[in-house]
């Protein structure tokens, strides 16, 4: 989700990083598995039948960090005018525009329906309170420890907004005191939050203390790396990318920055600071995922939840468990591609011309989200 696609190059010519495009899709398809193994082991459990698993990689939800690295990436690499005094407010207006519309359209039949009934949201704080917090990207309790706002996985864009703002303080300085404020902000707020046990009980300051912020950081590192002009070889970039999902495999407990985030940075690292990556037919279809991957990681459980209890109804147990897994990816899949094409992408192009005064009308142009 970044002011201008990830572009190799300059003015007309540039052309899209297609190593971004591809980390945008497999880190959306790798979230979209998490969420997808989750119901079909809802209906392994009704049918009374072994779980499903993925021999060789369980950890599925690593897709969320790996977002967050590419968004670090992304944020410093497309971001030009540091220490420029309007440099902050026309960040801000990007990210909103960029971020917050199709966000906010799949959250208002959420919102309406959690004020009527709250409890099938299993909302236990004020419904009111909790509604608003959701639309505004602060985080609330909706009940014990669940700190997800109405739409699920937009979790990670109150994580995003927070570094959006950071990012756009560090604006007000020359880039390299910019960047540097950050780390050491960054770094600080973690310190604190470990010192003093921050935790779920509070919402917002957990958030802003979580060592997951760090992987923003190891994304804005390695797009400074690739602006030097530092590459490593192809099997060095392989081995990267292979021993960021082999890290991340055993264990989800620890701290985040160690278990999640430097295997992300791994891979992000070994995508982008390999050999290019260059298009072609047979890849083709990665880059429309990488396109629509802020669709389909905002619209995908509008489709498994319904999705599964259709199944549970109309299947049974009279077909593999494993064939809802993958119908269920495929179809969430073609939604957001029909979702990017004909809501995200249209709607973007006319806010960034009303609100930005930007003419934009080429696929470079408009950036498939970071998340």
């Amino acid at each position: 989700m970044m002011t201008t696609d990830t572009r190799e190059g300059s003015g007309s010519s540039a052309t899209v990083l297609v190593s971004i495009q591809w980390l945008r899709a497999i880190a959306a398809l790798l979230v979209v598995v998490f969420h997808g193994l989750y119901y079909a082991n809802t209906l392994t459990e009704q049918f009374g039948q072994s779980p499903l698993n993925t021999p060789g990689f369980a950890a599925w939800w690593f897709g969320f960090h790996i977002f967050f690295v590419v968004s670090g990436f992304i944020m410093i690499h497309t971001t030009r005018d540091f220490g420029a005094p309007d440099a902050p407010k026309r960040f801000l207006l990007r990210r909103v525009v960029r971020v917050v519309p199709l966000y906010w359209l799949l959250t208002i039949p959420l919102a309406i329906g959690a004020l009527f009934a709250p409890q099938a949201f299993g909302i236990e704080t004020n419904k009111y309170q909790y509604v608003l917090s959701s639309f505004f990207f602060i985080r609330v309790a909706r009940a014990g420890d669940d700190l997800r706002p109405l739409l699920g996985q937009g979790w990670t864009l109150d994580y995003e907004m927070f570094f959006y703002v950071a990012f756009a303080l560090a604006l007000l300085l020359p880039r390299r005191w910019g960047v540097g404020a950050l780390t050491v902000v960054f770094a600080g707020l973690v310190i604190l939050g470990r010192a003093f046990s921050i935790g779920p009980d509070s919402p917002i300051l957990f958030t802003f203390t979580d060592d997951m912020i760090l992987e923003f950081l190891f994304g804005v590192y390695i797009g400074l790396a690739y602006e030097t002009g530092w590459r490593i070889p192809g099997w060095a970039a392989a081995v990267a990318v292979l021993a960021g999902f082999v890290w991340v495999a055993p264990d989800p407990s620890g701290p985040t920055f160690l278990i999640n985030g430097l295997p992300a940075a791994l891979v992000v690292s070994g995508f982008v600071l390999g050999p290019r990556l260059n298009s072609s037919a047979g890849t083709r279809w990665l880059e429309h995922i990488g396109d629509a991957s802020y669709s389909l990681y905002l619209t995908h459980t509008f489709i498994l939840l319904p999705y599964r209890k259709l199944w549970a109804a109309a299947v049974g147990d009279h077909l593999p468990v494993a064939l809802y897994l993958v119908s269920s990816v495929a179809i969430a899949i073609l939604l957001a591609l029909v979702v990017y094409r004909y809501v995200e992408r249209p709607m973007t192009l006319f806010l960034r011309r009303r609100f930005t005064e930007r003419t934009v009308t080429t696929r470079a142009d408009v950036p498939a989200a970071a998340i």
